[in-house]
């Protein structure tokens, strides 16, 4: 056994991990505090033609697109975390992160009427983004490679944590709101410094007990060195068409966690048979229990997925998940507002977090099985881009093209959103089916000679 395993205890780096992986993953509770912000900045609820709706402060589509500048700079960040911790330590760059990731979301608290729209995407964006990007794969691939001979079990535990992070955030949250858990103007402060609070000490607290896993070189195997022809580089990769085929499917299946994380309460109350109240529906306590459905259905999805994946393979999984929210996109788009039950909505929520904890499971080794082990951790990251990219256009079909003006889509029951789902819903359609043929003629490629 390595010396340097015998003098370390892995558990305890697996502990750090798991409070990495629990603070990083509270910034999927996100769509809770939409109409808290909204509120915060000069917002105010008002009856307008029958219907409650908040007036004023940043429009929800602006809010919500936060989320999706935030999921871009996550994916952008694992390109820079990787090289980061090798060059510096683990330790070093992931402290350094969760201070920052720490004091973003206590920089929220000075958000309030008058506050700039860019001031919300810088904390509430960039920042807390991107150092949740480097926390989260750099502690991740850490543990990982501390556990060689039980790399399942380490990636699904510490990745199931990073799922349940929502969860466990959202009734935080709520209990710090008080009363019956719903954010609004007069408390938002309050619960934003408590999450800063409780990310920073986890985040940090993980951080410290974080070590280096030890760079363990061993002479390749007959089988390895005969399938070395199998073993792309990044470049190589990205010369095949088989790349861009899986980054476009990647991108596709992330776009429903964009939607989900970023508007899911919205989305709800929009479809639900009581619409008219739609803003102040999606910040109640009954709305808030969406975001506990989406983290639970999520990390269920990755356990199971990956767990059939193994058994029957990727592409089976993939046609499987591509199915299930092609008919959620058909159930949207072909029930008119106002006539879809709670149940039904229920359903809906849960069968796209499902697919989306699946397929997030499964396409890093799908990236492996077609590309080879020998660079997938730097061959994933370029794929993983395809999440960022996805979340952005998330952010820019709900604003109509433009976050920074959204503009107003009234729906048959009258009710008024500044979010364009029926549009989303339409563009996911199409590209759902164009995944599922992706899937149907994709072949393993074959390495140039």
């Amino acid at each position: 056994m390595d010396t340097t395993k015998q003098k370390t205890n892995r558990w305890m780096v697996v502990l750090g991990t798991l409070f990495i992986q629990l603070s990083a993953g509270s910034f999927y509770a996100w769509a809770i505090f939409n109409n808290g912000f909204m509120l915060k900045t000069g917002g105010v609820v008002q009856m307008v033609n029958g219907a409650k709706k908040i007036v004023g402060g940043l429009p929800a589509a602006s809010v919500s697109f936060t989320f999706t500048l935030g999921m871009l700079c996550l994916s952008l960040a694992t390109l820079a975390g990787i090289p980061l911790a090798k060059k510096y330590g683990i330790k070093i760059v992931d402290t350094i992160a969760a201070i920052i990731y720490g004091l973003s979301i206590l920089g929220l608290t000075m958000i309030g009427k008058g506050s700039s729209i860019w001031t919300l995407w810088l904390f509430g964006g960039v920042l807390i983004g991107a150092m949740n990007g480097v926390l989260y794969l750099t502690s991740l691939t850490n543990a990982i490679k501390w556990f060689p001979e039980k790399k399942g079990l380490i990636s699904g535990i510490c990745v199931a944590c990073y799922g349940l992070g929502s969860f466990v955030f959202k009734y935080i949250d709520m209990w710090v709101a008080g009363g019956n858990g719903v954010i609004n103007a007069s408390n938002i402060g309050r619960v934003l410094l408590w999450w800063g609070i409780l990310a920073l000490v986890l985040a940090v607290v993980g951080s410290l007990l974080l070590k280096d896993a030890p760079e363990v070189v061993t002479a390749p195997s007959a089988a390895e060195a005969e399938s070395e022809n199998v073993n792309f580089s990044t470049s190589e990769m990205l010369h095949t068409s088989q790349a861009y085929m899986i980054f476009f499917c990647l991108m596709t299946a992330c776009m429903f966690m964009g939607l989900l994380g970023a508007a899911v309460t919205n989305m709800a109350a929009a479809w639900t048979q009581s619409p008219k109240d739609v803003s102040i529906w999606a910040g109640s306590s009954a709305a808030a229990f969406f975001v506990a459905v989406v983290a639970i259905a999520n990390t269920i999805g990755r356990f199971v997925m990956g767990w059939l994946s193994d058994i029957t393979g990727r592409k089976p999984v993939f046609f499987i998940t591509f199915i299930i929210q092609l008919l959620t996109l058909l159930a949207l788009l072909m029930t008119k507002p106002g006539d879809m039950s709670m149940g039904m909505i229920y359903t809906v929520v849960m069968a796209m977090a499902f697919c989306f904890g699946g397929n997030i499971t499964v396409f890093p080794t799908f990236v492996s099985d077609y590309f080879g082990l020998r660079d997938t951790s730097r061959n994933y990251s370029v794929i993983y881009q395809g999440f960022g990219i996805g979340a952005i256009l998330v952010g820019f079909l709900m604003a109509s093209g433009n976050p920074l003006n959204p503009g107003k889509v009234t729906l048959a029951n009258g009710a008024v959103l500044t979010q364009n789902f029926p549009l989303l819903y339409k563009v996911l359609l199409v590209m759902v089916i164009i995944s599922l043929v992706i899937f149907a003629v994709i072949k393993k490629p074959v390495k140039k000679a």
